[in-house]
């Protein structure tokens, strides 16, 4: 590693830390059995030897450190045979140093991107090289300025898609397409031998969604996926339906996208999908999905997505049936629920009063002091909702009859006289 310095200092900080690496490489290729927490520990007990050197570069001290690690597991040949072991130690490493970077400053920053593009750039072919993961991580994090540095200086100079391992490649395109080189990006991917599955290029698509490319979205996917047709594409199947909705397709292409919806609704997913639609559109769409999720409305998150699409499209009509239908325990009203009665309150109050007599009849009927009192809230409230003079008689009226069917139950009695009714 002396012979090989990459950055000033590193043949003196390895001097002092090699017995320190030797030990962890020595504990992390014992043959022993090892699980997570061993592990875990291992990697503690690194970063304590490093904490030791009280540094004012603790990132470069680690940086050195993994090196360490990884010099030695090329040297000896041991990584196939201990592969979760490293892999679990780089993550836990990089880590730590990650969490260091939002605190050093601008020069120092621009010397640790430095010092790890040298160590890709050393190592570009090498599939288990640690350094393009952690770029990867960084980039997350990482202001324009830098990433057209990372890109510009080094990567785009130094590199060529062929001389890139799998995990290289895959983060180099990513550079490339933060840096807005679109056609590059791809390119990168397709004249890589490896095949990608679609989980690998997820943060891909999520940017081109994000920048709201579905043009070439579409490209993507045909270039990438050329053997497979809309509906097979994964964990990238969201993207695949989002761009869809942007861009003009058939009727059968669009029944495609709601059927699959349908499976696992989301109203998340739906606002997403309909962003592009107009408000006709919308309408129409909703005329067609209430019926199908009302089918289904045992399961909870279906009865969620249904509750918030009555809300949004002001559906105050169907919500009422949907409330005195459904809902039979008043005092536990979801969040949902709750908003959908408000909404209804609010837009039209006579609409609203056959679910407060519902919800106060089932109240006082699971006669316990609880129930009576939420009950008494709700008559309370639903006198409110009957303002004029002819209506106030008719309240008393109902109050009455309230009171003589349930003459015998004393305590709800008691919590009407509370509320002065």
């Amino acid at each position: 590693m002396t012979n090989s310095s990459l950055f000033q200092e590193e043949s003196e900080q390895y001097r002092v830390l090699k017995q320190d690496v030797a030990h962890t490489y020595k504990l992390i290729t014992s043959s022993r059995y090892v699980n997570n927490r061993n592990l875990e520990q291992v990697s503690n007990d690194a970063k304590k030897r490093v904490a030791n050197l009280t540094s004012d570069k603790p990132w470069q001290d680690l940086l050195t450190y993994m090196r360490g690690i990884y010099s030695l597991s090329r040297s000896k040949n041991h990584y196939e045979d201990f592969e979760r072991r490293f892999s679990y130690f780089y993550q836990s490493i990089s880590h730590d140093i990650l969490e260091y970077v939002p605190e050093i400053d601008q020069e120092q920053y621009r010397q640790f991107l430095t010092i790890l593009l040298d160590l890709i750039i050393a190592d570009p072919k090498v599939e288990n090289a640690p350094w393009p993961s952690l770029l990867f991580k960084l980039l997350q994090q990482m202001q324009q300025e830098q990433i057209d540095f990372v890109y510009d200086q080094f990567l785009s100079k130094s590199i060529t898609a062929t001389d890139c391992s799998r995990n290289f490649a895959l983060c180099y395109s990513y550079v490339a397409l933060l840096a807005g080189k679109e056609v590059t990006s791809l390119a990168i991917l397709q004249k890589h031998k490896a095949t990608f599955h679609e989980q690998d290029v997820a943060s891909h698509y999520q940017l081109l969604k994000t920048r709201g490319r579905w043009r070439t979205m579409k490209q993507w996917f045909s270039v990438l996926f050329p053997k497979k047709d809309n509906g097979q594409y994964g964990s990238l199947q969201k993207f695949a339906d989002e761009m869809n909705t942007a861009l003009p397709i058939s009727s059968k292409e669009q029944d495609s996208i709601w059927k699959r919806w349908l499976v696992s609704p989301s109203f998340h997913r739906f606002q997403t999908y309909v962003q592009h639609l107009s408000s006709e559109q919308k309408q129409d769409l909703i005329e067609r999905l209430l019926p199908e999720l009302e089918q289904r409305l045992h399961q909870l998150d279906v009865a969620k997505t249904y509750e918030k699409m009555l809300l949004t499209f002001e559906k105050h009509e169907v919500a009422v049936r949907y409330l005195l239908k459904n809902e039979r325990d008043p005092l536990k009203l979801r969040e949902e629920k709750v908003d959908l009665l408000h909404a209804v309150k609010n837009a039209n109050p006579i609409l609203v009063r056959p679910i407060y007599h519902q919800f106060i009849v089932r109240l006082v009927e699971k006669k316990s002091r609880v129930h009576y009192e939420q009950a008494a809230a709700y008559l309370k409230e639903l006198q409110s909702l009957y303002e004029s003079q002819e209506d106030k008689i008719i309240f008393m009226d109902y109050v009455r009859r309230l009171k003589k069917l349930y003459r015998t139950y004393r305590a709800f009695i008691e919590e009407l006289k509370r509320i002065g009714l």
